[in-house]
C-alpha cells in the first residue's frame, strides 16, 4: 500500500502546476453557475461542474507521465504494472468524490446566502452521487483508452466510444417505440428513488472495476 501512496503522491506533485489552472477554473464554473435562472439551477451547476473539473484534472497525469516517459523509470523500481494502474484509478477516484463534496459545500454556502436559509442537503447529496456516476461513466471509459492509444488518441476513441453508446440508447428508444414495448416506469422510477443511495455507489463501483480490469489487461501487455 505504500508503494500506491508513493505513486499517488507523484501524481499529486506533478498537478501542483495545475493550481493557477484548477482556480481560474473553479471561478469560471461559479460565474457560469451563475447564468442559471434559479438559485436551485445555480446550485445544482456548482456540484456537476465542480466534480467534473476535479475529475478531469487528474486525468492530466496520464499526458505528464506520457510526455516524460515516466513508465520507463518507474517500471524499474520494485513494484508492478497492477499498482501503477490502480494507483492511477485511487487517484481519479478519489478526486471526483473530493469535487462532489467540495461542489456541495459551495452550494450549500451560496444557497444558503441567496435564499438565507439551508438548502435541502438530500436532494444535494443525490445531485453529488449523480455527478460522480456521469462523470465515472466518462473516466471510466478515458482511462483505458489511453492506456490502449496514448492520451492524445485516447480523446479521439473516448469521443467516438460515447458517440456509439449515446446512438446505442437512441436506437434502443426508437426499437422500444417502435415495437410498442411496455415498460413499467413508474415502478422503476419508485425504485430507482428509494434505493438510488445503493443503487448508485454500486453501479460506480462495478463500473470502474471493470474498467480496472480491461486497463490492467492493456497495461501488462503493453511495451514501455
Amino acid at each position: 500500500m505504500s508503494i500506491i501512496k508513493g505513486l499517488i503522491t507523484k501524481d499529486l506533485l506533478q498537478l501542483k502546476s495545475y493550481r493557477k489552472t484548477l482556480l481560474i477554473f473553479m471561478i469560471i464554473f461559479i460565474f457560469t453557475s451563475f447564468a442559471q435562472s434559479s438559485i436551485d439551477g445555480i446550485g445544482n451547476m456548482l456540484v456537476i461542474m465542480t466534480t467534473l473539473g476535479f475529475g478531469m484534472f487528474s486525468i492530466a497525469t496520464f499526458n505528464y507521465d506520457e510526455t516524460a516517459k515516466a513508465d520507463k523509470y518507474i517500471l524499474t523500481l520494485p513494484l508492478t504494472k497492477k499498482e501503477v494502474v490502480l494507483s492511477k484509478y485511487i487517484l481519479v477516484i478519489m478526486s471526483t468524490i473530493i469535487g462532489a463534496i467540495l461542489g456541495t459545500i459551495i452550494s450549500s454556502v451560496v444557497i444558503s446566502i441567496v435564499n438565507k436559509q439551508l438548502p435541502d442537503m438530500m436532494e444535494l447529496l443525490y445531485l453529488a452521487i449523480g455527478g460522480i456516476f456521469g462523470i465515472g461513466i466518462i473516466e471510466s471509459i478515458q482511462i483505458p483508452c489511453i492506456y490502449k492509444y496514448g492520451s492524445e488518441k485516447g480523446r479521439m476513441y473516448l469521443f467516438i466510444v460515447s458517440m456509439v453508446l449515446v446512438w446505442g440508447a437512441i436506437a434502443i428508444g426508437i426499437l422500444i417505440k417502435k415495437f410498442n414495448i411496455q415498460i413499467p416506469e413508474n415502478n422503476i422510477l419508485g425504485l430507482l428513488e428509494k434505493y438510488i443511495l445503493i443503487i448508485l455507489p454500486v453501479v460506480i463501483a462495478i463500473m470502474f472495476y471493470i474498467s480496472y480490469k480491461i486497463s490492467y489487461k492493456i497495461y501488462s501487455k503493453k511495451e514501455v
